[in-house]
């Protein structure tokens, strides 16, 4: 596929709030880094590297330096014809999946417009055109967690991820508070985000088996895969593997050392939606679910993933790709997201608009750069 030039953006978004975790309390921006590629045909791509403080492999300045040195200049160089190439070429760069995610993304966008396809056709089709999303509630006190359940229930959400702050007494009160405020109607996950030691995970895991909590997520330090396998032995409460899993070899480590019950995996994180899928059929034949998503992607990475989603029987639903819920705008086209499921778009590729005109980007855009062959 020709490659007439290539368009990097750095974009702020605000956030609707602030979102907190063990790896950030104060989160109210979301930085991304924009991957605009256009062809020699006049057709369009769009990706998106959205990183997240404390927790992705990249930083955002580390994303921009691997794209400008050393993936753009490659991609440019020798154009991949098709997928298959494209995922030879990014094969190079193992230490920048954020960025490699980014490119990719915006290749198979543009390599599906040029064929008239959405990407769930270059995936082998769907049967659905909508997915169940998983709301969020973030660290507080029990009481005004309860009162933020209710309200993801009452419009209409049957999933609920629930943050969880490394404070053991403190969050077994959270977690029992919200189970009670939404009865059996809402599913829970509870989110530790590698906050407690072993024996703090075993003793939570264990004190919340009475509970209806689907499963406690990364309760041990990401490096103690040994850790997390004592603590999913020790519990009947189902864990989920996912600040451990790096790289897809990394996802397969867990599977194999059967670590945990469960494993989160999302495009960032593996380099893009081909190895993500690669990633999904190796834990199905595994017998592995796997949870997918990313709770604070921009509208391109998240139409991505709910069209990776909705071609993979292995997604264990509902889908975590709420980002779009979490920000006042962008300069995309929205996503139909109503009552806690998610409209898969009905346009060719990722089926995302960038905004036309550069008041729409420049609303958004910190700074912007330019490569050609």
């Amino acid at each position: 596929m020709e490659i007439e030039s290539v368009r990097v953006v750095r974009l702020s978004v605000p956030m609707s709030g602030s979102f907190g975790s063990a790896h950030h309390r104060d989160f109210t921006t979301m930085e991304s880094v924009l991957v605009v590629l256009d062809t020699g045909d006049g057709v369009r791509g769009v990706g998106t590297a959205d990183a997240t403080p404390g927790y992705s492999v990249q930083t955002h300045d580390d994303i921009e330096a691997s794209l400008r040195s050393e993936i753009l200049p490659s991609l440019l160089g020798d154009p991949p014809a098709h997928p298959n190439g494209l995922l030879a070429c990014l094969a190079q760069f193992e230490t920048a999946p954020n960025a490699a995610c980014a490119v990719e993304m915006a290749y198979l966008d543009a390599y599906c417009r040029r064929r008239g396809e959405r990407l769930t056709d270059l995936l082998w089709g769907t049967t659905r055109r909508q997915l169940p999303l998983n709301g969020w509630v973030g660290i507080g006190d029990p009481g005004q967690m309860a009162d933020d359940a209710r309200s993801w229930k009452e419009r209409g959400y049957e999933s609920l991820k629930i943050k969880l702050s490394g404070e053991p007494i403190r969050d077994i009160e959270r977690v029992r508070a919200v189970c009670k405020a939404v009865g059996d109607s809402v599913a829970v996950r509870a989110d530790v985000n590698a906050g407690y030691t072993v024996d703090e995970a075993i003793r939570v895991a264990r004190a919340v088996e009475d509970l209806p909590v689907v499963h406690l997520e990364q309760p041990v330090a990401k490096a103690d895969l040994d850790g997390l396998a004592r603590v999913t032995a020790a519990t009947s409460t189902s864990i989920m593997a996912d600040e451990c899993i790096i790289t897809p070899a990394d996802a397969l480590d867990v599977i194999r050392r059967e670590a945990a019950d469960r494993i989160k995996i999302k495009i960032l994180r593996m380099g893009g939606v081909l190895r993500t899928r690669q990633v999904l059929d190796a834990a199905a034949l595994a017998g592995v679910e796997c949870v997918l998503g990313h709770g604070f992607g921009l509208t391109p990475a998240t139409s991505a993933e709910l069209q990776l989603a909705a071609a993979h029987d292995n997604v264990f639903g509902p889908v975590e790709s709420v980002g779009p819920l979490k920000m006042t705008g962008e300069p995309f086209d929205s996503l139909t997201i109503e009552a806690g499921r998610a409209t898969l778009p009905d346009g060719p590729g990722l089926g995302i608009e960038l905004r036309e005109g550069e008041d729409a980007l420049d609303e958004y855009a910190t700074s912007a750069w330019r490569i050609t062959p």
